[in-house]
């Protein structure tokens, strides 16, 4: 079995390499690269997901490291947070999906799952899996410097930072609104939920509509519709609650959510029917306006009630209509492309009454009316003759973005505003269960990234740092733009005390922040943690102080001190940090933050790579929606290598990819060719003859040993695999059918050349066969360059002619869904190619049709056809034809065993186009052009 193969390579090359300490890396005189990726949480195996980000950084790791940079690639274990505690909770709580998860799935005896009911037991259970399976995929890890989040060393390290944070002001406490949960008691960020969704809190504009020992706080995001609202719409199938002292009428779903943001004191419970009918007054306009229900209102969203503005709601029309004979609008805004009555004509191009089906017409007309909208100058007749000047000035006539801040001021003044929030991309559940609501906590430590100071340097500082994929950093600008302050701290949980609050823990997406600091000294700190002061610190990290005043607080020599700082100075900074999508919202901009307050401009991360997801059955891996596909089951399936490379060639970088069990297998077949190529080369008898063939292959390779190796540079590694694995066999399997015995030295030098271009991707598998003609390990080898490789030109456009017009063949064959027995090739004369050569030299210049028909003598209608159709001819032959000397006829004949070969037929004739006894098949003798010769099959 093919899995069982590449397994057996894989463990014995991994000994070779960690008995070899071939990945530990200290500071030398060559240039360093340091990378690294995102930590995992240590609450269940690594899964494929974690997989492609850790193999991409593994290969650009390698790729450096044969290229002969210094590379540090270290590894480290995420303790902290939630998603530990909801695991070991979960199963304190006998949730029997989660228990048959890890007993099933991830194959933990049931004796062992007891034991996770203590969060640090199966943190340490999953750390020691995770480095086993980082270590069976072949990661290039300097396991030296491994350490956890709660190693008290790093504890040490995260304190430091946080009080450096604070004495610069990036760290206060303030009352603030912050997804929280429920049950467990505490603020809630993206990896603190089911589906790591970070809730986005919205602030709602709260308009009271007072009616008689009554108050409707309608919550809108729209407060300037004000002026059309006629009517307050509850849901009538809903249990509303009163409020004590402010009379505020709220459904029961949203008097339990808003009680985590205000003090409510429930006075008595109401049905909504019975709410029907009652008349309270427009705060703005000062008309008395009717109550009604309508199916339309979500008693859990807002307050439980809305304002009624049919003119520009289209589902506040639909509601009213259903109880009404009659819909009164009041237009407010005037919007080009809308009439004066919006929210019904929006209804009636949609053609439905269905509220999802309506959402994205309801959407497009909120943004239309937002940025194109002008306020109605009639809405000043109205309001009431003592506010007319006031909204006449203010309010009429004006763009929507200002008429809404000057409605609220005016709505404020009238003492009939407030304010609630809402999680605007809810519902979002704790991975315990529970769904976050908004909470306004009071005393709370939060990191301010919402400061406008440090959020625009960071903003200028993102300009310093390359982004790869380029189409990141529109998303990272718009994460950092956003930003709010971020409470950084936890009441429970495993992780490092707040060092001024130790009845807090810094929470996950806080401590993980310039981590990669630790990385550069982790291995080298020997000592009492105690020791590891903020003097220390300060003279390691940031080169402050005199080693023989910091030797003397923390009983470290200046020696030892000083080479700590050199290590430091070494390898920071970070030159790639390699990230899932996922972190361009959190993580990735924290990262650029933190390193600007604590490091400055000189030590920002050179590089970030992000990566998009592997989706399994169409949807995004987690461990909260239980679709994990563990990476030790993909790797006991198909092998280590073939699931390397299938994660890596299957889709662009940042794109999503399914693991596909059709690319893997195909990856393990052209795996498993090169390595039996590569056993019947070291057998095959010495034979040094050195003709075209041999000429062409180390020329093509060279061609393709260029292209590959920008590709690398570029981390366009689908392309560049892509190229390694099936063109390069394609070329040594041209060259076998070119000739009759091999050179075995051309041969094996071409074999040599393709497992050191492999290695990155497949390393295993590439030390295998680079082991079958040398020694030394391939990891270390020099990633192939092109000048290794002589180049004949001759030799490379004579047999790419003949390769292309193989593809030729292959594409007329497949259109006619026919295999041809005979072939019929007519080639165009010399002078047709001498033409070629000057419009080709032409459109290198940028000459249009007028200026090449005055430059070959030639009409612009043949010349055009010939422009269009040498597009299709493959860049090398391009630019080789008008180097180079080709003559069609003759290079077709010397090669017709070859032809027949690889084409399988019976018979192949050529002919010259301009020969007039030649006869003409099918018309195909006038279709020659230089270099795409008239074909005709049969």
């Amino acid at each position: 079995m093919d899995s069982a193969f590449f397994n057996e390579v894989a463990k014995k090359w991994q000994e070779k390499w960690e008995s070899s300490r071939v990945f530990e890396a200290n500071p030398s005189t060559s240039e360093k690269y340091f990378i690294t990726v995102a930590f995992p949480y240590t609450n269940s195996p690594l899964h494929i997901g974690h997989g492609r980000t850790y193999i991409t950084a593994d290969i650009v790791a390698r790729y450096q490291r044969m290229i002969g940079k210094n590379v540090l690639f270290p590894f480290a274990f995420q303790f902290t947070g939630t998603p530990i505690l909801s695991i070991s909770e979960s199963i304190k709580r006998g949730d029997m999906d989660i228990i048959s998860d890890f007993i099933n799935l991830y194959k933990v005896s049931p004796e062992k799952v007891k034991e996770f009911e203590d969060p640090l037991k199966l943190a340490e259970y999953f750390r020691d899996d995770m480095k086993r399976m980082a270590k069976a995929l072949g990661l290039s890890v300097d396991w030296r410097r491994e350490f956890t989040t709660i190693d008290p060393r790093f504890e040490q390290f995260i304190k430091w930072q946080f009080r450096k944070l604070k004495e610069k002001g990036f760290i206060t406490t303030s009352t603030d609104a912050v997804g929280y949960c429920p049950n467990d008691n505490f603020p809630v960020g993206m990896h603190d939920t089911k589906g790591d969704v970070e809730p986005e809190i919205q602030e709602m504009d709260v308009i009271e509509f007072e009616g008689k020992d009554v108050v409707f706080p309608t919550a809108t995001s729209r407060p300037e519709t004000v002026f059309g609202a006629n009517a307050v719409l509850i849901n009538p199938e809903t249990t509303y609650v009163i409020v004590r002292g402010s009379n505020w009428v709220l459904s029961k779903e949203a008097f339990k959510k808003l009680s985590y943001q205000r003090e409510l004191v429930p006075e008595r419970e109401v049905q909504g029917k019975d709410l029907i009918g009652l008349t309270v007054k427009n705060p703005i306009t000062g008309r008395d306006v009717k109550v009604y229900g309508s199916r339309y209102v979500d008693a859990r969203l807002g307050t439980g009630s809305v304002m009624a503005v049919p003119a520009h709601e289209p589902l506040h029309y639909l509601g009213l209509s259903e109880v009404l004979n009659e819909v009164e609008v009041i237009p407010v805004i005037n919007t080009e492309g809308y009439g004066d009555f919006p929210g019904p004509e929006v209804l009636a191009l949609a053609g439905t009454k269905n509220p999802a089906e309506l959402k994205d017409y309801i959407d497009t007309l909120y943004r239309e009316e937002y940025y194109k909208g002008v306020m109605r100058e009639d809405i000043v007749d109205l309001v009431p003759d003592y506010m007319r000047s006031l909204v006449k000035d203010r309010i009429a006539g004006k763009r929507v973005p200002e008429a809404r801040r000057e409605t609220v001021e005016l709505l404020r003044s009238l003492g009939k505003h407030d304010l609630v929030y809402e999680i605007s991309n809810g519902p979002i559940y704790c991975r315990c269960g529970a769904e976050i609501v908004v909470k306004v906590i009071r005393d709370q430590w939060y990191i301010t990234y919402d400061n406008p100071l440090w959020k625009s340097w960071t903003m200028k500082a993102l300009d310093r740092i390359s982004i790869i994929p380029e189409e990141a950093r529109r998303d990272m600008t718009k994460a950092i733009f956003s930003m709010r302050r971020r409470a950084c701290s936890r009441s429970r949980g495993l992780g490092v005390k707040l060092p001024w609050d130790e009845s807090q823990i810094i929470d996950s997406l806080s401590d993980s922040t310039i981590y990669t600091a630790f990385y550069t000294v982790a291995h080298k700190l020997n000592y009492d943690p105690s020791k590891l002061n903020d003097q220390f610190w300060d003279f390691v990290m940031l080169g402050n102080g005199d080693p023989a005043e910091v030797g003397k607080t923390t009983g470290i020599s200046p020696e030892k001190l000083k080479d700590l700082r050199n290590e430091f100075s070494y390898w920071y900074p970070l030159d790639s940090r390699h990230s899932g999508r996922d972190l361009v919202q959190n993580h990735l901009p924290f990262l650029v933050y933190n390193h600007l307050a604590i490091f400055g401009e000189s030590l920002l991360p050179r590089q970030i790579v992000v990566n998009g997801f592997v989706r399994v059955g169409g949807k995004k891996m987690s461990k909260s929606f239980r679709n994990i596909y563990p990476l030790y089951k993909a790797v006991e399936e198909y092998g280590v290598d073939p699931v390397r490379l299938a994660l890596t060639i299957s889709s662009e970088l940042l794109e999503d990819t399914d693991f596909d069990v059709n690319t893997v297998k195909a990856v393990t077949d052209q795996l498993r060719r090169m390595y039996d190529l590569a056993v019947n080369v070291s057998k095959l008898k010495e034979n040094d003859n050195v003709g075209l063939p041999e000429k062409w292959l180390l020329s093509i390779i060279h061609y393709k040993v260029k292209e590959v190796g920008e590709l690398m540079s570029s981390l366009d590694l689908r392309k560049a695999f892509n190229i390694i694995l099936y063109e390069y066999y394609e070329i040594l399997r041209d060259y076998l059918s070119m000739i009759s015995t091999p050179n075995t030295g051309v041969l094996r030098k071409a074999v040599e050349v393709w497992a050191r271009l492999i290695a990155p991707g497949a390393p295993h598998i590439a030390e295998e066969i680079w082991h079958i003609f040398n020694e030394g390990f391939v990891s270390l080898a020099r990633y192939p360059a092109p000048d290794e490789l002589e180049v004949d030109g001759q030799a490379v456009i004579q047999l790419e002619y003949i390769r292309h017009l193989i593809n030729q063949v292959k594409e007329i064959s497949s259109m006619a869904s026919k295999q041809p027995e005979k072939l019929i090739i007519y080639v165009s004369n010399s002078d047709e190619l001498g033409i070629l050569r000057t419009v080709l030299r032409g459109l290198k210049e940028r000459k249009n049709l007028r200026e090449l028909s005055s430059m070959t003598g030639q009409r612009e209608e043949y010349l055009r056809s010939l422009v269009e159709r040498v597009q299709s001819l493959p860049p090398i032959l391009r630019d080789l034809v008008v180097v180079y000397p080709l003559d069609e006829f003759k290079t077709i004949t010397e090669n017709l065993n070859f032809l027949v070969r690889r084409l399988d037929v019976d018979e192949i004739q050529v002919y010259r186009s301009d020969d007039v006894s030649a006869p003409d098949l099918k018309g195909k003798k006038s279709n020659a052009l230089p270099l795409l010769p008239g074909i005709a099959i049969i």
